[in-house]
């Protein structure tokens, strides 16, 4: 199977995709979009934007798993690798012509285009790029690093006051055999559920309030899975620079089973998980069951109190952030 890119260049397409299972205006967008990917893979800055830009129309036409397996099936490419590029998209997308004429990396690019890096940060070392200055690899890395520092200082008021936000800490790492919570164990009294950061014993951290937002982003550190599972649409891209593996699911077809299954074949004892939705009760406490460390999120109120009564373990208010609205 092949399509025309241009008037002499036809560009073949992988047989390992099911292109037959699209209806035909799909299936001659998406191969129209895989042949310019092809042809830009040359990846200069622009070429990277515009790759991104296609990638993530791609993305909103196919269903649940059809993207990665098309990814693979044309590419090769893992969810971060084309993530990369989606990002670099969606971060510069009102810079386009600013990207065309500068002479900047690709690992600088995707570097900057991550989801935690500060807007004036990547405002500085574009205008630096394209007045001529050569931005690497190494000095780039450095200036995040550097931001982020400052930023956490800043966050943190007066030595005479609280901090302003306590990031959440992993104290201890729980051993495999640990057993799920046990509903016969005296209850614990019942704490009115406001938005925050909660501690759940002394190993998982739970917020109550939008995952996609900052607060949420800036706290989980770098995790071996994150497992989202959601009818809401996909605002959760940060993940992929955050997360070693993302699993999405459609909440219909989710079990606690299904997700006993993934923490075992994608994870082990005492790695990190993210579970930026709610939809079951028992998530946290089965992974606690497997000695995983969880940070785990949502914006209902309701769903964050029933985890932290499924878990039965103790439950401590770290942080409050008034601004962030509650469902339910």
């Amino acid at each position: 199977m092949s399509v025309m890119s241009g008037p002499n260049d036809p560009v073949q397409l992988s047989t390992f995709f099911d292109y037959e299972s699209l209806d035909l205006a799909q299936r001659q967008v998406i191969q129209e979009h895989t042949g310019e990917i092809r042809k830009r893979l040359r990846r200069s800055a622009q070429d990277v934007w515009e790759i991104g830009q296609r990638l993530a129309d791609v993305r909103s036409r196919l269903k649940y798993g059809q993207f990665l397996a098309w990814l693979k099936a044309e590419f090769g490419w893992s969810q971060r690798t084309a993530y990369n590029f989606i990002n670099v998209y969606e971060t510069f997308g009102d810079r386009f012509a600013k990207l065309a004429k500068v002479d900047i990396a690709t690992s600088v690019l995707y570097q900057l285009a991550a989801p935690s890096v500060p807007e004036a940060l990547r405002t500085e070392v574009l205008k630096a790029a394209a007045s001529g200055q050569k931005i690497t690899h190494k000095s780039i890395k450095s200036a995040i690093k550097q931001s982020k520092q400052a930023a956490n200082t800043a966050s943190v008021a007066p030595e005479t006051e609280e901090p302003a936000i306590k990031k959440p800490e992993i104290i201890t790492v729980i051993p495999q055999s640990v057993e799920l919570a046990d509903s016969s164990r005296t209850a614990q009294p019942e704490l009115e559920i406001t938005a925050g950061w909660y501690q759940l014993g002394a190993q998982h951290q739970l917020f109550c309030g939008d995952t996609a937002t900052p607060s949420f982003v800036n706290a989980v550190p770098q995790a071996k899975l994150a497992i989202a599972v959601t009818a809401e649409d996909w605002a959760h891209d940060w993940l992929i620079d955050q997360v070693d593996s993302v699993v999405v699911l459609p909440q219909e077809k989710f079990t606690i089973g299904t997700l006993k299954e993934l923490l075992g074949l994608l994870s082990r004892t005492g790695d990190t998980v993210v579970f930026p939705w709610l939809p079951l009760p028992e998530m946290i406490a089965m992974a606690h069951s497997l000695g995983r460390l969880v940070y785990a999120g949502d914006p209902s109120k309701q769903r964050c109190q029933g985890a932290i009564a499924a878990t039965s373990l103790q439950v401590q208010p770290l942080a409050s952030e008034p601004a962030v609205t509650l469902a339910g």
